[in-house]
């Protein structure tokens, strides 16, 4: 059967009495095998609106169960805890994460697989990394532990690519006063000897002639394509946060 990893995260309620009832549950209504579970992590809450201390874990399970099937147990679950469909970076009492699918990458308007932001959210590699370190990222290329491991480098090295010269200084300015343990950095391919950040955000093509046009072009294993966000400066505070830890 395909070996798959949630994750799981709560910060309304008794949180960990909702970890227990839904892989309790997973098993006992559904063909799913729960073979191996995290230990409890706590965590820093990601948005001004997330509320307060989260509790996050991570488990192994094996199904038959298709994706989108297994999407819709997991979804139910939520839904039986009070979980509000829709809500991003609100408080919640239950979310269940597919984050993997065996190997398989999957793109379909329900369901990303591996879940698209899994590779910078400490929250998920943390308790993951306990229980499925040498599972490789299909689409970054890196085991979960080397995904982790370029979290916890500090310095935390984020790397600002395309737009304007202009753009990148106002984003840099915006972030910079979130840690004293973050560095951001312009990402100019020719400029650039060291090694890769550990996030390269892309803000869109560029006027500047020595950075990449393509997001393409760009490394695969710490690329992040924000060009598409309503405010780039929010979504990469949430990001930073997510992987400051």
């Amino acid at each position: 059967m395909p070996r798959c990893y949630i994750a799981l995260g709560g910060n309304v309620g008794d949180v960990e009495t909702a970890f227990q009832t839904a892989l309790a549950g997973l098993t006992a209504d559904n063909p799913v095998v729960v073979t191996r579970v995290s230990s409890i992590c706590r965590t820093r809450p990601v948005g001004p609106r997330s509320g307060g201390e989260f509790l996050n874990a991570a488990a192994e399970i094996e199904t038959p169960l298709e994706p989108l099937q297994l999407l819709d147990v997991l979804q139910e679950f939520e839904r039986r805890a009070g979980r509000e469909a829709g809500k991003i970076w609100a408080p919640r009492p239950l979310d269940l994460d597919l984050i993997f699918y065996a190997d398989r990458v999957i793109e379909h308007p329900r369901l990303t697989v591996p879940h698209p932001a899994c590779w910078y959210r400490r929250f998920v590699l943390d308790p993951l990394a306990e229980i499925a370190a040498d599972v490789r990222h299909p689409v970054k290329g890196s085991s979960v532990r080397e995904l982790q491991a370029r979290l916890l480098a500090r310095p935390l090295r984020i790397g600002l690519a395309g737009s304007s010269a202009s753009e990148r200084e106002r984003l840099r300015r915006e972030l910079t006063p979130i840690s004293d343990e973050l560095r951001i950095v312009d990402w100019l391919p020719k400029r650039n000897p060291d090694p890769e950040p550990a996030i390269l955000a892309w803000l869109g093509p560029g006027s500047d002639s020595e950075v990449p046009i393509e997001f393409d072009a760009l490394p695969v294993r710490p690329r992040l394509d924000v060009s598409q966000a309503v405010d780039p400066a929010v979504f990469l505070r949430g990001v930073v946060q997510s992987a400051l830890g």
